[in-house]
């Protein structure tokens, strides 16, 4: 990874580390020392990668490890940035890897022919100022030492590791230029609904300690998701509520 090349084609800060136990923990030090955003952690192998609810993201040498530093609003916190760095995630790797219809799985797995490649992690350090997304993406290869059922529902993508993060960076900064257009939100929101996983689909969740089924018929940044089921017909479901969504192991009517 040539740091000063990335830096050079987009204008961001660029930190490069070989190894690091997690690049959202570096970048969030940066951030209490002064950092700005548009600043960028990446490292060519995690020690600790982690994921949603303390769940570890394995992080072998050859994937996209990368912490970005994002200005956001409250307001936008966490779903606008979340679908903002999906969004910018999915065009960069459609560029990168060529491949067509990269999805993104509620709330920030992204999928590439039902499987996830890559994951998002939002987190606010505790200081003022720009919030930490973590963007982590398989290349070449699934990491190895999964659980069977992980690795069978897990994929990578063919990619040059620079050309990637430079698509990424320029596509956060692409998303965040258009936040003083007329209908910004919504545009935003339509593209994320747009690149939605399993809608119309059989899912299985949990939701208030409860396993539930149903199927998805939409979902919103504030509303979080429109499930069916036979017993309630159509309702919406907190999304700070829901947790474990993926396809059920049956279809529903």
């Amino acid at each position: 990874m040539e740091s000063a090349d990335v830096a050079a084609a987009t204008g961001w800060a660029v930190h490069h580390l070989e190894t690091t136990d997690s690049t959202n923990d570096v970048a969030a030090a940066l951030l209490r020392q002064g950092a700005s955003a548009r600043t960028v952690v990446v490292a060519d192998r995690q020690t600790a990668g982690r994921g949603r609810q303390g769940r570890g993201f394995a992080s072998p040498a050859g994937g996209l490890y990368a912490s970005l530093l994002v200005e956001a609003e409250v307001a936008d916190l966490p779903a606008v940035v979340v679908a903002l760095a999906g969004l910018a995630a999915a065009e960069s790797i459609e560029e990168a890897a060529a491949v067509e219809g990269v999805q993104l799985k509620w709330p920030n797995d992204l999928w590439v022919d039902g499987r996830k490649v890559g994951g998002i992690l939002l987190e606010t350090a505790d200081t003022e100022g720009p919030v930490v997304v973590g963007i982590g993406i398989n290349l070449g290869a699934v990491p190895e030492d999964l659980p069977e059922d992980v690795r069978a529902a897990t994929g990578a993508v063919e990619a040059d590791r620079q050309a990637l993060l430079v698509s990424l960076l320029r596509a956060v900064d692409a998303w965040q230029g258009r936040r003083g257009d007329p209908g910004w939100p919504d545009a935003l929101e339509a593209a994320w609904r747009g690149r939605l996983a399993l809608l119309g689909a059989s899912v299985s969740f949990s939701f208030a300690g409860r396993t539930l089924q149903g199927v998805l018929e939409d979902a919103s940044l504030r509303g979080g998701l429109l499930v069916r089921d036979a017993i309630s017909g159509p309702v919406w479901r907190q999304a700070e509520h829901v947790q474990d969504l993926r396809p059920a192991a049956r279809t529903i009517p």
